[in-house]
């Protein structure tokens, strides 16, 4: 079971890349990458899966905020424009 949970939450992972704002499934990916490492009945390829699901869902979390932070400055001007 764990290998499964291990492998869907890998899906979701990579999923987050190809959909804009996969937020929410980048952040499943990472929590049922956890769950499945918790399991005491996973096998070593489910640990595998498990620890690329959690390094994606990461990964997509870290380069979201980085592309945030980066166009900050002009999300900041296009408030300033909408609220006059």
């Amino acid at each position: 079971m764990s290998t499964k949970l291990a492998l869907a939450a890998l899906a979701m992972g990579v999923l987050s890349f190809i959909h804009l704002f996969g937020v929410e499934k980048a952040g499943l990916a990472v929590v049922f990458g956890v769950m499945a490492l918790k399991d005491p009945e996973i096998t070593l390829t489910g640990q595998r899966l498990a620890k690329a699901a959690i390094v994606a869902g990461l990964a997509y979390l870290l380069v979201l905020a980085g592309v945030f932070l980066f166009h900050m400055p002009l999300l900041n001007d296009l408030a300033a424009k909408l609220a006059k």
